[in-house]
């Protein structure tokens, strides 16, 4: 075979042409990634924007107040500030956010925070006097008022579990920032971005693994990464994370590069929320904020960012002490650190908190309150907003509710072997208002969110038993809820057995709890001890169509059946619904609706939501009071006394509630600021065999006993026409100084419905008054009684009613 001749003169042309697609090549590859750098970089831009403008949305608690005058226990002042991250001094000059107790004072440096209207609250200075209260603003004298900052409950979008606070670079210690440049890119400040020597060595390593097993990523790609792309291991993505790390350099100076990075760089998970930024981590691992950590924690978190499952300091301490030394090594070499400071630092144990700082607290009411608002606004549209929800929930409050509600169940469960032997978990709702705005102060909706995460506060509806009944009563002490007579704390009321016949044709013959009869009973009595047939005597007097309209107006139902087991509390409402109902009577009368925010806003104070106090006058202040003076001896000596079990010591008024066979628990009780309501039961509605005051109301009394230190001192006040009285037990009549001291009591009375004679049996010289002939027909809802009573006197009820 032969070969074709060949000419040298071919040469040139041969090599012209092989430059010129060797340079059309290039030049197409160039633009290529001139056109991918400029799109890429172009696309950095637009999300930094966004990132410049937004912050996360956040759900916030109430700020926390200490007024002059209030007396706060050291441990809860301490609480509240060690939450917040307050640095706590022994001497020397305070700086914002520092504190110190001595010699029973406080002193303080609060810092500054936004309100929800977008107005600054400055730093202020002040003293506070523990045994007597006086509170001082050293920078505003005439202020009688301290403000703590609110603390974040969660995200306003569930789908979003991520801890970050933004910290300036001035805020991260220098040992932060060294240990951190030394184990992840110690050539920071000499590097455009790439470090070639780093991909090199990690090449190196793949082609060795045959697989992609490092990355060589300098701070800045890390920070691309984060920022921009997803955590996939593809060529395409490494490209664009270079592309990303070029556009950074090129906009940013080193400085705020990694001031960049240490605020976004991921540190590991608390539960379900992801730990970004190495204040969080600080807070999650050390309870302290980033500026007040050690060198060897600083170290910790440098060596946690590889890998932060692997290198979990509460998982793995072994490993998480091996990468933190190997880190105070590095700092060493690169001269961060001289020998002395590395074996100190080495020979510390790692020491960090195990419990969650950052899982989402409340999150029963953060549900709610997330599903209340899309009700209201389209609360997607406001996602980059950078809007926050403000509410009245009281992070000490919802932390004694959870303790309580816990604690309650686990004693029961151990006194009460049974509740633990069914197929499902005994149930609890527990929730806390202010009666005069209708903020949700604590709120547990179930015992354990993650098992179950049904609500029992807004959701369950279960019959309310015999939290029905100061209802009943209400009706017949205030003359504007009935048009009969009117009853007060001293009327006489019949506790006998009865037959009804009811519309059907069927027979109703209600019985106590107790299965006993006591014939005649005053309503203080009847009411304390929860007794049944009294109940609905009163309410057939009174008329069942009024008290149906009583429960109507305090928000309790919206059609309250005018049956007589509605005394009973044979309807169904909600916890939640319950509760306001009963921060109606603290309230003097006036209902107002719960409420669960105070404001969506943004930074600059747009409002995208508001919730505005609803309320409304539904009883008298007077006969209220006199309720709720009732409702003390509930928890004072009838069914409700155990809640004093646990050391709450402030006025309270409540009522017990046990429906058909102990199906449900209630307690339900309030103070002048506070009205609280705890529910108990099976899912099922299956038979838990306790009463309202056999469980519930010890759930209550440890969670008041907790939240006594958050409620100013106060007393219920009564209105100008309530008069006290001394009264004869033994006749209802005024007392005379010829009655028997064990027979007089001090009683109280809506002006004008007091008695008006003196007794008489101790008095025989005076003539027995003669009492008004009242009207003897029933009234117009009574339905067919059987008429085989046993006889019986007339009582001070039946002379007022007629009978």
């Amino acid at each position: 075979m032969f070969l074709a001749p060949f000419s040298a003169s071919t040469i040139p042309t041969t090599i012209g042409v092989v430059i010129k697609k060797l340079l059309l090549f290039s030049i197409l590859v160039c633009s290529a990634f001139v056109a991918a750098y400029a799109y890429v970089h172009l696309q950095v831009g637009k999300q930094l924007a966004a990132r410049d403008i937004t912050t996360e949305p956040t759900i916030f608690a109430s700020r926390f107040e200490v007024r002059s005058g209030w007396k706060f226990p050291p441990s809860t002042l301490s609480k509240e500030l060690n939450r917040r991250l307050y640095r706590r001094q022994t001497s020397g000059a305070l700086r914002e956010g520092e504190y110190r107790i001595a010699d029973d004072r406080l002193d303080l440096v609060t810092r500054a925070f936004r309100t929800p209207l977008g107005e600054e609250v400055p730093s202020q200075e002040y003293s506070y006097d523990f045994l007597s209260g006086e509170l001082l603003n050293h920078n505003n004298p005439k202020s009688t008022t301290l403000w703590l900052e609110p603390e974040a409950l969660g995200p306003l979008f569930a789908a979003e579990r991520r801890a970050e606070y933004t910290r300036t670079l001035e805020e991260i210690p220098s040992h932060v920032q060294e240990a951190i440049i030394a184990i992840e890119d110690e050539r920071f400040y000499s590097h455009f971005g790439i470090d070639f020597l780093g991909i090199s060595r990690a090449m190196v390593q793949n082609i060795i693994a045959r697989r992609i097993v490092q990355g060589g990523s300098t701070l800045t790609q890390q920070l691309a990464k984060n920022l921009f792309l997803t955590p996939e291991r593809t060529i395409k993505r490494k490209v664009l994370e270079l592309f990303a790390a070029l556009s950074l350099e090129q906009r940013f100076s080193k400085e705020t590069i990694l001031e960049l990075y240490l605020n976004e760089v991921y540190l590991g998970q608390e539960g379900g929320v992801a730990l970004h930024g190495v204040e969080s981590a600080s807070r999650a691992f050390f309870r302290k904020n980033i500026q007040d950590i050690s060198l060897e924690e600083g170290a910790l978190l440098a060596g946690i960012i590889q890998a932060p499952s692997y290198y979990n300091p509460r998982k793995h301490p072994k490993r998480a002490r091996q990468k933190r030394n190997l880190v105070l090594s590095k700092m060493e070499e690169l001269g961060f650190i001289n020998h002395t400071q590395a074996s100190r630092a080495k020979a510390q144990p790692v020491v960090v908190e195990q419990g969650f700082i950052h899982a989402e607290k409340a999150p029963f009411f953060a549900q709610a309150l997330r599903s209340e608002l899309g009700n209201i606004i389209n609360l997607e549209a406001t996602r980059l907003t950078g809007a926050h929800v403000y509410t009245g929930l009281s992070l000490g409050l919802q932390q004694c509710a959870e303790q309580a509600t816990q604690e309650g169940l686990t004693d029961l469960e151990q006194r009460h072997p049974r509740l633990t032997k069914k197929e499902e978990k005994l149930e609890i709702g527990l929730v806390a208002l202010a009666p005069y705005s209708g903020l949700v102060r604590a709120w547990v909706g179930g015992r354990n969110y993650k098992a179950n995460q049904f609500d029992h506060v807004m959701l369950a509806q279960r019959q309310i038993g015999s939290t029905a009944k100061p209802f009943v009563y209400l009706t017949a002490l205030d003359s504007t809820l009935n048009s009969y007579k009117v009853a007060t704390a001293r009327s006489i009321l019949a506790d006998e057995p009865i037959s009804l016949e009811q519309l059907d044709g069927t027979v109703w013959e209600p019985e106590n709890y107790d299965n006993k009869f006591r014939g005649d009973v005053t309503l203080r009595y009847a009411l304390e001890h929860s007794i049944n047939l009294p109940a609905i005597f009163v309410a057939r007097r009174a008329g069942l169509s009024s008290v149906s309209h009583t429960f109507e107006r305090f928000g309790l139902h919206e059609h309250a059946p005018a049956v007589p087991s509605l005394a009973l509390g044979s309807i169904e409402s909600t916890l939640l619904r319950l509760t306001s109902a009963y921060g109606g009577l603290a309230n003097n009368g006036r209902y107002t609706r719960p409420r669960l925010f105070r404001e969506m806003t943004d930074a600059e104070g747009t409002r995208y939501a508001t919730s505005i106090i609803r309320e409304r006058q539904v009883a008298q202040e007077a006969p209220t009071y006199v309720l709720t003076n009732i409702l003390q001896g509930v928890v004072e000596r009838g069914t409700g006394k155990a809640a004093r079990a646990y050391g709450y010591s402030g006025d309270a008024a409540g009522k017990t509630g046990t429906t058909n066979e102990a199906r449900d628990a209630w307690f339900v009780g309030y103070t002048p600021t506070l009205v609280t309501g705890v529910w108990l039961g099976y899912d099922s509605n299956a038979k838990m065999g306790l009463t309202g005051g056999a469980s519930a109301a010890h759930i209550w009394g440890r969670f008041m006993a907790c939240a006594e230190p958050y409620l100013p001192p106060l007393t219920f006040l009564a209105p100008r026409d309530v008069i006290m009285r001394d009264v004869d037990t033994e006749t209802g009549e005024l007392a005379s100084e010829a009655c028997p001291n064990e027979q007089v009591i001090q009683e109280i009375f809506v002006e004008g419905t007091e008695p008006r004679s003196t007794c008489s049996k101790h008095a025989p010289k005076r003539a027995k008054p003669r009492r008004e002939n009242y009207e003897t027909s029933p009234p117009p809802e009574r339905l067919s009684e059987s008429q085989n009573r046993r006889p019986k006197r007339k009582g001070f009820w039946d002379y007022l009613f007629g009978k």
